[in-house]
């Protein structure tokens, strides 16, 4: 029996690198397979439309996002106030390396996708809003714990107050995304404790 191929994580790979590098638009059927090394037949074994992989390619990537940047952040040995500066200073990172091999910051592939596309098809729009959904879970969970120690106010709107701090995070990546310079993620990184109403003893320095 033949070795299995891989070329279904390949093209996964392909796509999340390749879009988030250009755009959803920008990339063909074609140019997928070639980054991925793999022949057309192959692509529609696995895949009915590009629309098909990069909706696997975007759960391949919340995957990387929640391992790479939110479980770390969220850490439960960290204070509340530690955890979501500690996000920015690790997206920070990413970004700074990202700019480092290709000369240009990316900003959050979730995030560009919804800008690119969430006029344009229903279908991906619904898919990067579970997502935020999902990470607006790990800020209402970390709300939750700073109402419990008391450094937050006891009458914040946790639901409400996560979707202002997500939508605070995704600004500055796209402001910084904009000016390609990685370094806005941490001139800014502050504003996240006047947004949730912090009103501890001065964070520390993650």
């Amino acid at each position: 029996m033949g070795r299995p191929s891989d070329a279904r994580q390949r093209l996964i790979v392909a796509a999340r690198e390749v879009i988030y590098a250009q755009s959803y638009e920008a990339v063909s059927v074609d140019e997928l397979c070639a980054a991925a090394g793999v022949n057309k037949s192959s692509f529609y074994h696995y895949f009915s439309s590009k629309q098909d992989l990069v909706l696997v390619a975007l759960e391949s990537q919340w995957q990387q996002l929640e391992e790479t940047y939110l479980k770390p952040a969220f850490a439960d040995h960290l204070p509340p106030q530690e955890q979501i500066l500690r996000l920015f200073e690790l997206m920070l990172q990413g970004q700074q390396a990202q700019k480092e091999r290709s000369g240009h910051m990316y900003g959050c592939p979730v995030g560009n996708l919804t800008l690119e596309m969430s006029t344009l098809d229903e279908v991906m729009r619904e898919h990067t809003t579970r997502i935020f959904q999902r990470w607006l879970a790990y800020l209402e969970r970390m709300l939750r714990e700073a109402k419990a120690q008391g450094s937050v106010p006891a009458t914040l709107d946790t639901a409400l107050t996560a979707q202002a701090l997500l939508a605070y995070f995704e600004g500055v990546l796209l402001l910084a995304k904009g000016l390609n310079d990685p370094a806005l993620i941490q001139s800014l990184r502050m504003g996240v404790l006047a947004l949730m109403q912090y009103q501890g003893a001065p964070a520390r320095e993650i």
